[in-house]
């Protein structure tokens, strides 16, 4: 028999951001995988909204989403000229201890994200963090050009082996760069099998605080 129940979002706490960490850690605890995927929009002058998904890096000093990316890069030039974003994480399955011991889906959106650009201090600790492939890629690979597969892994695989051969850490290139994003409104989604989903918005008053409340889906 089919059924229909309304979901509920209980106990959540004052700061989005303390919000979104309680179901991004819960996320991580209950995956074989430590990462989280978020996707990003942004809007082009050729092609009008383009999105991706992308790794999720973590939070700037101020808990702003962190974005890293390339200069050269068409997502790079789009948030310089509309710094206005849509970000979305998609977290499927997920038990978050203070909602309840059952399974949900949860999306979080960041509305109005105001993307600002890290300085140039503050771009090696991000950079140092990075996985060797990521840091290889951003060395050698030309972001959205066409190329020719294998001489691409040949060309990975002779730089790989010069790093190690060298045992020295790959320096920062110049091209690299990272942006943190400012939101106006923060929105939670919790859903369940059957259920009709919970919203929970937060929306930041002139004096900086944030107001919570429920909203329909």
């Amino acid at each position: 028999m089919s059924k229909s129940t309304v979901a509920h979002i209980t106990n959540n706490p004052d700061e989005p951001v303390t919000f979104f960490k309680q179901i991004t850690e819960a996320a991580k605890k209950q995956s074989t995988e430590d990462v989280i995927f978020m996707n990003l929009a942004t809007i082009d002058e050729e092609f009008g909204v383009l999105n991706r998904t992308v790794v999720y890096r973590g939070l700037s000093d101020d808990n702003c989403i962190i974005y890293v990316t390339q200069r050269f890069t068409r997502n790079f030039k789009n948030i310089q000229a509309n710094a206005k974003c849509g970000i979305t994480f998609f977290l499927p399955n997920v038990v978050v201890p203070l909602q309840g011991q059952d399974p949900a889906i949860w999306q979080v959106r960041l509305i109005g994200a105001t993307a600002e650009e890290l300085p140039e201090s503050q771009l090696d600790e991000w950079w140092n963090k990075e996985l060797l492939s990521a840091q290889i890629r951003d060395h050698i690979f030309p972001c959205g050009q066409p190329v020719n597969y294998v001489e691409l892994v040949e060309k990975h695989d002779r730089f790989l082996h010069d790093h190690l051969e060298s045992k020295v850490p790959l320096q920062r290139p110049a091209t690299y760069t990272a942006f943190k994003f400012r939101a106006q409104r923060w929105d939670f989604l919790k859903v369940g099998s059957g259920q009709i989903a919970d919203r929970v918005q937060y929306r930041r008053l002139e004096n900086g605080d944030w107001q919570s409340m429920h909203v329909s889906t």
